[in-house]
Order: C-alpha cells, then sequence, then structure tokens
C-alpha cells in the first residue's frame, strides 16, 4: 500500500487516466465508490480520462455514465474526443488483408477494432470470443465480410495460442506490438503504440506534463503508462509483475480501491 514518504512533491496532478477493466469496472460493473471518485477529481478541477485496450465504440455507454469527454481506446492507438477521433494510428490495409486471409485458412477468429464499430472474423459463437465475454463483456461485433467494407482499423484481438502467434508476426514483426493478455487472446497493434504513447500525444495537446498525470491499472498492458505518468497507481487485483513495477498500489478494484486511489495518491500533497 501506499506510504506517504514515497509521494514526490509535484506542482499537482491536473489528469488522471483510468483502465476499464479490472480497474475502473469490476466484474463488468462501475463501482459507486468509483463513481464517487470520478465526481471528485472533477470537483476539484482535474481531468479524468479513459485509458483502455477496449474500442471507442464499446466506451461510450462509460463515457456517458461518468460524463467524461477523453477516451484513448485500442491500447493508445485512437484518442475520441466525446466519440468522435482526433489522434488515429490505424493498420496499413495489406497487413489486415494477409492476416484475415490466414485466420481463415487456420479457421482462427481475428476480432477487428474500429472507432464506431467493431468486426469478427469468423462467428460470434467462436468458444474463445464467447469467453472472453463472459470474463470481461462485449458488445456484439458485425461479422466480417469483406475488407472493402471494414473502416480504419486501430486493434486486432487474435483468439489463438502462443504457438500459432508467428504465423500472423513473423513477417511484420517490426511493425506490430503485441500484448497477451489470456494464453488463448492476443492484441495486436502498430508498432510503437501503447498506452503511453497516447496518453503522451494527449498530454501534448492538452498542454500538461507527465509529471501532473496520474494512471491507475491493473494489466500488462498498463506497464508502460504507470511508469510514463506522476503518479502510476496499480490495483490490488493488479498481474503480479504489474504489481512489481507499479510506483503505488492501491486496493482491490471490488474493494473501492478507485476511491481509496484518489483520495490517498491523486490528491495527496506530498
Amino acid at each position: 500500500m501506499v506510504r506517504e514518504s514515497d509521494i514526490r512533491v509535484t506542482d499537482g496532478i491536473k489528469i488522471v487516466f483510468f483502465d476499464v477493466d479490472g480497474t475502473l469496472m469490476h466484474e463488468q460493473k462501475i463501482p459507486d465508490s468509483a463513481k464517487r471518485a470520478v465526481d471528485l477529481l472533477k470537483q476539484r478541477g482535474i481531468l479524468p480520462v479513459l485509458a483502455t485496450g477496449r474500442s471507442e465504440y464499446e466506451m461510450a455507454a462509460i463515457r456517458e455514465a461518468l460524463d467524461i469527454d477523453w477516451a484513448i481506446t485500442c491500447n493508445g492507438a485512437h484518442i475520441g474526443f466525446r466519440g468522435e477521433t482526433v489522434f488515429a494510428t490505424p493498420f496499413p490495409r495489406e497487413m489486415l488483408v494477409e492476416w484475415l486471409e490466414r485466420a481463415s485458412v487456420h479457421q482462427h477468429s481475428f476480432l477487428l477494432y474500429g472507432a464506431e464499430q467493431m468486426f469478427i472474423s469468423t462467428s460470434a459463437e467462436c468458444r474463445y470470443f464467447q469467453q472472453a465475454r463472459h470474463e470481461i463483456g462485449f458488445r456484439d461485433p458485425l461479422l466480417y465480410q469483406s475488407v472493402d467494407e471494414v473502416p480504419e482499423i486501430y486493434q486486432c484481438i487474435a483468439f489463438l495460442d502462443e504457438g500459432q502467434e508467428r504465423l500472423y508476426t513473423d513477417r511484420f514483426e517490426d511493425e506490430v506490438f503485441l500484448h497477451r493478455w489470456r494464453p488463448w487472446a492476443l492484441d495486436l497493434n502498430p508498432r510503437g503504440v501503447n498506452k503511453s504513447v497516447g496518453i503522451s500525444t494527449l498530454l501534448d495537446h492538452l498542454g500538461f506534463a507527465p509529471h501532473q498525470a496520474a494512471a491507475f491499472g491493473d494489466g500488462l498492458n498498463d506497464r508502460e503508462m504507470l511508469q510514463f505518468v506522476g503518479r502510476g497507481i496499480a490495483m490490488g487485483n493488479g498481474h503480479p509483475d504489474l504489481l512489481a513495477i507499479a510506483p503505488f498500489q492501491t486496493k482491490h478494484a471490488g474493494e473501492d480501491g478507485i476511491l481509496y486511489g484518489v483520495e490517498n495518491i491523486v490528491l495527496a500533497s506530498r
């Protein structure tokens, strides 16, 4: 847990980034205490921002429920203001075409994240997709028909095991950033993109410095952002490898961890 002596003096936190699943949300719901924490930040003039591996499309209801304007989605590849694209790093079209052709041959399922919709390359009855939906929830994707019908894509989730990922990454190893979050599920983003990159872009846009930012997260895709901001805070339920490197730690997401972290770390003066 946080020690007061661990908090370095800054000229004040101006902006706070929240991962969603396992952080701002617990068991697919936003705890009332997390809502109070976001309201407390706004009362103090501190800007709350979502920073998630999910798509802008999936975050609309959460943004509206919490009255949050900005969202960094697709692990940093898309930044939206009230749902409208402001900055984005999409995949090259030819890369998507090759992946989807191979996925069809090997009967692997890909989830494609656009800003306003998401697509699945096979039936949504894919057992790994259904398992992910059970664990963290997904909105219904459209069935992929043709690459010509698909908008710009900022992130893919490939439902396959580690031994199969080289089918898709070998030829593009210098162009893709990988994050495996389940033995059977892999995030793919354009190379050079992660949450800290999206945060840096938004901080520059808004005129804030990294030491004026705090961030909450629980997964390995939160590693870069927790190390980048002034106060990087891991949830008590976070991945052990994240807890090992996070500058600060709060309570479990289901035990008012967001509110505790806001009150005792973000708003602490020392």
